[in-house]
């Protein structure tokens, strides 16, 4: 069982107390090097044990029956003496920094990127309800599996939310076999050992397919994400639903973007479009918004007519951006939502209150913005 001793500092101040009982000294200073005014510091101007300011400053006065004469005088000398807990110690005594850490699997974080502004954003809500501190680790600093998990496993923080990890990742292969609780957010276990929260991009992509096919949509072209899963899952679904309505996107319209040494904006619409008219795609998915507003951008500089000439839908539901006067169609993902699930099912691990693996999708809803219509 974890016992909560009082911190044990040294000091050699020369602060002291006159014959009124007010404080004296030389203001914050103390002799421990650190400018940091200690316990030991509080303790020997109030006249009282390391122990007893301890138990006055962690509200224990009345449960130990300390004087209300004592509480005052060692709270006032706290005040002057500018004394803060060292939170180190503290979490280490009580076993908890109320502290998560998040972290992105992307290796980079861009000027601007509005789909990890939203998330990181929604994240800090959720864990400031939850009353915990967000610790944001750097993707910008490069540092081996090994080392992030050396930093996640080091005290810093109760548990770790990871975002958008690949299943290869190394990292990840380090924290499924840990006692660390972590959650996945926005992306789903394929292994089924870790705890996550995602959007439930299956029934998102179903309602891409039922939408296009009930608009009358026969011929679809796809602007594919290269190696990312989000791209691959969200493609696999949509050619599952289309074949149960007895359709399918050809191998030769699905094409990977310029993110990933594809084509560009441009020369992918302009691929699409110049096959013959038998086989041309009336609709284009695009595996995320950004994408999205790019090709919106390509087909102006074109003069394709979006969406009379071809229908574009998107998924996320963030409005990136854009020279186009037009509103993607996109998958709404819920990220306010997701944090609070991600946080929530975190907050239970670290507590103790469940065991893992927590499994969460939340529902998405397509919009049909200004871009998406019967086909000509």
């Amino acid at each position: 069982m974890r016992r909560n001793h009082p911190l044990k500092e040294t000091s050699g101040t020369d602060s002291g107390r006159n014959a009124n009982g007010t404080v004296t000294g030389h203001g914050n200073g103390n002799g421990n090097g650190n400018g940091r005014a200690t316990l030991r510091d509080v303790a020997s101007v109030a006249g009282v044990s390391v122990s007893t300011v301890s138990l006055v400053l962690s509200g224990k006065s009345a449960e130990r029956r300390i004087s209300a004469e004592v509480e005052r005088r060692v709270r006032e000398v706290a005040r002057e003496k500018d004394y803060s807990p060292n939170l180190l110690v503290r979490s280490l005594q009580r076993g908890r920094t109320h502290v998560m850490s998040f972290y992105s699997g992307f290796s980079t974080r861009d000027p601007g990127d509005l789909y990890m502004d939203r998330i990181t954003a929604a994240v800090e809500r959720a864990a400031g309800v939850a009353e915990y501190d967000l610790l944001v680790h750097s993707s910008q600093r490069q540092r081996s599996p090994e080392e992030m998990y050396s930093l996640f496993n080091g005290g810093f923080s109760d548990g770790v939310l990871i975002f958008g990890p690949e299943q290869g990742n190394p990292l990840v292969a380090l924290l499924r076999t840990s006692r660390l609780p972590v959650v996945v957010l926005g992306h789903a276990d394929s292994q089924g050992t870790m705890s996550y929260v995602c959007d439930d991009w299956t029934d998102g992509m179903f309602q891409v397919a039922d939408a296009l096919v009930s608009l009358g949509h026969r011929r679809l072209g796809v602007i594919a994400g290269g190696p990312w899963s989000d791209s691959a899952v969200r493609i696999a679904a949509l050619q599952t639903r289309l074949r149960q309505h007895g359709l399918a996107v050809p191998d030769d319209a699905i094409l990977p973007t310029y993110e990933n040494g594809g084509n560009s904006p441009e020369e992918s619409v302009a691929h699409l479009l110049s096959v013959p008219p038998g086989r041309r795609p009336s609709a284009l998915f695009c595996w995320h918004d950004w994408i999205g507003y790019r090709v919106l951008e390509a087909c102006d500089r074109l003069g394709v007519r979006v969406p009379e000439e071809l229908s574009l839908v998107g998924y996320d539901g963030i409005h990136w951006s854009s020279t186009s006067p037009h509103i993607l169609a996109s998958v709404q993902v819920p990220m306010d939502q997701m944090a609070d699930s991600a946080v929530a099912a975190l907050d239970q691990l670290i507590c103790g209150t469940v065991e893992g693996p927590i499994i969460a999708k939340l529902p998405v809803t397509l919009n049909y913005g200004t871009t998406l219509t019967t086909p000509a």
